[in-house]
């Protein structure tokens, strides 16, 4: 997870949301009556448009698990605070996010263990790539587990068990993964770059600003990589530990 910046919406979406909101069809919604709610958000709501817009502030990553996501059918509008839960939150942009399908669509022989949203479904949670001091407890291990520090029991329990962020931990005390591989792909991520950190130091260039320099180059990409936030925590680190030596 890394932390999303909202951008807003053009005032050609606000205009359109602001109509579906006065209309009579949505006034006559009730609270509890979630298919009409859906169906309004399915049907009239300008979902793909607001989509782009998600993908596009999210550098093309997967809210929770920064999988690359684009505009079609392996991606979709995630509602934060569920659909279910809040009628008025379910047509509010600062209540949506852009995320993967979560191994929907995938099958292979890692089974069907789905994640992000697709096996959240409709519980709610409180750990939001939206709250900065949150996203700045995220933390990698080389094997690709994440997890918070200083530890946020409460983060963690969500990312484990509702976002299935860290696959299945079995009895064994090993780990099955997702069917998309995410904790392989953190795994590879942050091979990557331990790989570029020794290449700095062969060439006599580890500096902070020369890991300063990747950092920037990692966050301010217009797409960024996949599992970006494993890099930019790894190096981050690199960084803070270079200051300390004056290097």
């Amino acid at each position: 997870m890394i932390l999303i910046e909202k951008e807003g919406l053009p005032d050609g979406l606000n205009r359109r949301i602001v109509e579906i909101r006065k209309s009579d069809k949505w006034k006559n919604v009730k609270e509890d009556n979630t298919d009409a709610i859906r169906q309004v958000f399915d049907d009239d709501f300008p979902k793909n448009d607001v989509k782009a817009v998600l993908i596009r502030e999210q550098k093309g990553l997967c809210a929770y698990c920064m999988r690359r996501i684009r505009t079609d059918s392996h991606s979709r509008v995630e509602h934060f605070v569920p659909l279910s839960r809040d009628k008025e939150r379910a047509l509010d942009y600062n209540n949506m996010l852009g995320v993967c399908d979560g191994g929907e669509k995938v099958m292979g022989q890692q089974g069907h263990i789905l994640c992000c949203d697709a096996h959240k479904r409709e519980s709610e949670i409180k750990t939001s790539p939206l709250n900065k001091n949150q996203m700045d407890k995220i933390a990698y291990k080389p094997d690709g587990t994440i997890y918070t520090n200083p530890k946020d029991i409460e983060m963690e329990k969500e990312m484990n068990e509702t976002l299935l962020l860290n696959g299945i931990r079995k009895a064994d005390g090993s780990c099955r993964d997702t069917s998309t591989e995410i904790l392989k792909g953190r795994r590879d991520a942050y091979d990557r770059a331990r790989l570029m950190m020794k290449k700095l130091d062969r060439s006599g260039k580890c500096t902070s600003a020369s890991v300063k320099r990747i950092i920037d180059n990692l966050y301010n990409c217009e797409e960024r990589e996949e599992y970006v936030g494993v890099k930019l925590y790894y190096f981050n680190k690199k960084y803070r530990e270079l200051v300390r030596r004056s290097l």
